[in-house]
């Protein structure tokens, strides 16, 4: 990447509070224009969601799908790192990259993911997975199986390296009981069934399409917490039921956008 500064913005005296940059974040239109421009020179493969002012005068936040960078009023010059609040000795970097790691739980189409119900099922999350992926399997056999009373949709995201991958998920769409074939093929090992054209093949594309435009998911395994935070991994089931815990309400997302 040309002309990034691979540092941490220390040493910054930051008065303002989180909320107030996340208040007062509005760029004015020709500043915008000018970074965004220079930046698409620069960077032609970079997708600029959204541009805001941040406490650090002269420096504005470049937001990029969940990533978060700086620049400078002409968008020639970034800087990757933490930008910090000395005073309050917070990252704002980290708290709005968790921000942005957040969607809407409501909106996921649940209608269309494969749900399987353990204990009670009163917590929640969703889960975007590939058959093929092996921390996906570990996540389902070593994570997954142990949680208690949790209800779980899985929505299949075949990755381009695993070539068989779409094909499995249309096998496990079109099983008799697609949630048992998910658990007996990814946590147990056991085979895939045979078909492969049903109606149910024809969500894998509503599947693909939530978790590229409204999850962006990056790999597998992607898990939704309660409160749409987005987690992604193999992580142990202890530490997944604390998180569960920790994001037990459902969020009301407002963006700047």
């Amino acid at each position: 990447m040309r002309k990034i500064i691979q540092t941490s913005l220390i040493g910054v005296l930051i008065a303002a509070s989180v909320s107030a940059y996340a208040a007062s974040s509005v760029v004015d239109s020709t500043t915008a224009t000018t970074i965004k421009q220079n930046l698409k020179n620069n960077l032609p493969d970079l997708v600029v969601d959204q541009i805001l002012i941040t406490p650090f005068t002269g420096v504005y936040e470049v937001d990029s799908g969940r990533k978060v960078f700086y620049v400078n009023a002409t968008g020639n010059m970034a800087l990757i790192g933490n930008l910090l609040d000395l005073t309050t000795k917070t990252s704002l970097t980290e708290q709005r990259t968790e921000a942005l790691n957040k969607i809407d739980w409501t909106k996921l189409p649940l209608d269309i993911a494969i749900k399987r119900v353990i204990g009670n099922g009163n917590n929640k999350i969703a889960v975007f997975t590939d058959p093929d992926c092996p921390f996906c399997k570990r996540l389902e056999a070593e994570t997954l199986s142990k949680l208690k009373d949790v209800t779980i949709y899985y929505y299949f995201f075949p990755l381009a390296i695993h070539p068989n991958a779409a094909d499995d998920s249309k096998r496990l769409l079109c099983a008799e009981n697609p949630e048992s074939a998910i658990v007996a093929v990814m946590g147990k090992d056991k085979p895939y069934g045979k078909n492969n054209t049903c109606n149910k093949s024809k969500d894998l594309v509503k599947m693909q399409d939530v978790g590229n435009n409204l999850v962006q998911v990056t790999g597998t395994p992607t898990i939704i917490l309660p409160n749409g935070s987005i987690t992604s991994g193999l992580i142990p089931a202890d530490y997944l039921s604390r998180l569960i815990d920790q994001n037990q309400v459902e969020s009301t997302i407002i963006t700047t956008k």
